[in-house]
């Protein structure tokens, strides 16, 4: 055999073997994480960082029962780590346990009363049962062990935006960004806080929380409602398309792209258009009939106007019937 049909073969085994392998790979099933850790539960019983990693994998599946009595496991076997004490509070908190929640979380501060993951959860699930005094204790003592820690500003500074306290939640939800400048959340915070006094510093808070998360349309909402409200209707109907590139059913970005083609463009069959597709992604649209509604009236369908203001008053029997349009939501 000469030099050159040795290459030749060697050049076939090789793409054969590659081939072989491309095709076992798209054959191959993703792990199961679950059995896996069933497995090596199995061979180390003993190991409570399993448990405590299956419990999650259970949580994120939806079983919280099961979850539960994985973190018990791994407690019996290691009662000093405050991770898994804030993993039970979290369990139990999403079967509605909250007292039992707060219970696991003090259990743990008799294992180590400077854990700021205990003092951070307590905080979190304080706040989420709007207890802002509880929150703002427990952000404090954050603080007292960790002098930079950002998310304890971030939990603080919603706390005293609830209290009504928004110039100090402003100062904590800043400190938070400067803490950390790819944190989300304050951005958004910040934003909406903005938006809401009419400051245009609301535009800059709104794109830095886009540039963080691209696909945050409530950051993109409220960016193109401010556009809106002050009078910027192209970068409005910019921003509302990208909501509407990422989520196409969302009603309220129909709803408001029909309010501006209604009001501002008077393009009515565009209008119209939008609003049904704003009633078809949520039947009990109320303000998306009533504009309906008016803009039928505006092109003379008389009849498909008084029976969209016939639904608008089943929704709310309350609801007056002026002749200008609702304003974007």
């Amino acid at each position: 055999m000469n030099k050159i049909n040795l290459i030749l073969i060697v050049c076939c085994l090789l793409i054969i073997s590659c081939n072989k392998k491309e095709s076992s790979n798209e054959n191959e099933k993703p792990i199961d994480e679950l059995a896996l850790l069933d497995a090596k539960i199995m061979k180390e019983p003993k190991d409570a960082s399993l448990y405590y990693t299956r419990s999650r994998v259970l949580m994120e599946k939806g079983n919280s029962q099961e979850a539960l009595v994985d973190i018990l496991s791994a407690i019996d076997l290691d009662k000093k780590n405050p991770n898994f004490y804030v993993r039970k509070a979290d369990i139990l908190f999403s079967l509605g346990e909250t007292t039992l929640a707060f219970s696991a979380l003090q259990d743990g501060l008799k294992y180590d009363d400077k854990s700021s993951e205990i003092y951070l959860k307590s905080a979190e699930l304080a706040l989420y049962l709007r207890d802002y005094d509880k929150t703002m204790f427990n952000t404090d003592q954050v603080l007292l062990l960790d002098k930079i820690n950002p998310k304890a500003y971030y939990l603080r500074g919603w706390a005293l935006k609830e209290k009504g306290d928004t110039i100090n939640a402003v100062a904590a939800y800043k400190k938070a960004i400067e803490l950390n400048p790819e944190y989300e959340q304050p951005f958004e915070e910040l934003g909406l806080l903005y938006a809401i006094k009419g400051d245009a510093l609301a535009i800059d808070y709104l794109n830095s929380t886009i540039n963080i998360n691209p696909k945050n349309t409530n950051a993109m909402y409220a960016l193109a409602l401010f556009y809106q409200e002050h009078g910027m209707i192209q970068k409005a109907l910019d921003t509302y398309q990208n909501i509407l590139t990422i989520s196409p059913n969302n009603a309220d970005a129909l709803h408001n792209v029909g309010y501006i083609n209604l009001v501002e463009k008077k393009s009515y069959q565009d209008a119209i258009i939008l609003f049904s597709k704003a009633i078809e992604a949520d039947s009990n649209y109320l303000e998306a009939y009533y504009n309906r509604g008016v803009t039928y009236q505006k092109i003379g369908e008389t009849q498909k106007a008084k029976d969209d203001f016939n639904k608008v008053i089943q929704i709310n029997p309350n609801h007056k019937l002026p002749t200008e349009p609702a304003t974007g939501i």
